[in-house]
């Protein structure tokens, strides 16, 4: 399975967006049917490889066939992504994964302005820009409140000694790991507006979505 999902990392990361764009109505299927549904079976799995290689298949997915998979991505970002951020029993390697996957979406200014135009500007859709900047925002403040709470709350953890005190330690260092990822995605946000509004995009519509230039005309 290992080696399956590697190659198609490799396939979808290689290969142009065009050719695989129109590669056909059956490829469109599987895609859709067969692949979208074992990514998110995948991101319960036992085996933390297969976990990350599911997640990394999805950049190139919202890349390559945003117009084509807008429930699909819909799900994935809401019932994965988000989830393993809110969770406490989710890995600091798979939260800063996430983290460094939203960061790669948000690079690209075409994707994050037709995330805005298919969600955020759709009545029937969830607010899914606003929902990751919110995501991102909660997690650039993790650690913040213990790091600045009472006096005595943080007199008392002077005296943690031990196994406690080097578990304390690696939570703050995990908390601030955390929160550098966050603020660089955040911040790559804001870069990716602004190139959306310094120079206009241009993209090709697909499918029923509207893209950065439809949008355009319709303005």
């Amino acid at each position: 399975r290992i080696l399956a999902l590697e190659l198609l990392l490799h396939i979808l990361k290689h290969k142009s967006g065009g050719c695989i764009l129109y590669a056909g109505p059956e490829f469109h299927y599987a895609i859709r049917q067969y692949l979208c549904t074992s990514l998110l079976k995948n991101t319960t799995s036992p085996d933390t490889t297969i976990v990350e290689l599911s997640l990394r298949l999805f950049v190139p997915l919202i890349r390559n066939f945003r117009s084509l998979l807008k429930t699909e991505i819909e799900a994935f970002v809401t019932n994965v992504f988000f989830v393993i951020l809110d969770s406490k029993n989710s890995t600091i390697q798979h939260k800063l994964l996430v983290i460094t996957l939203f960061e790669e979406i948000c690079s690209d200014a075409t994707t994050l302005a037709e995330i805005f135009l298919n969600y955020d500007c759709d009545l029937s859709a969830v607010d899914l820009f606003q929902r990751i900047v919110n995501a991102l925002g909660k997690v650039a403040r993790v650690g913040l409140t213990d790091a600045t709470g009472s006096g005595a709350s943080g007199s008392s953890l002077q005296f943690v000694a031990g196994a406690g005190a080097t578990r304390a330690e690696k939570m703050r260092q995990d908390h601030r790991e955390l929160r550098l990822a966050a603020m660089n995605a955040l911040r790559q946000v804001l870069a990716s507006l602004h190139s959306s509004i310094a120079t206009p995009v241009k993209v090709d519509g697909n499918g029923g979505d509207i893209s950065v230039d439809e949008a355009s005309l319709q303005l």
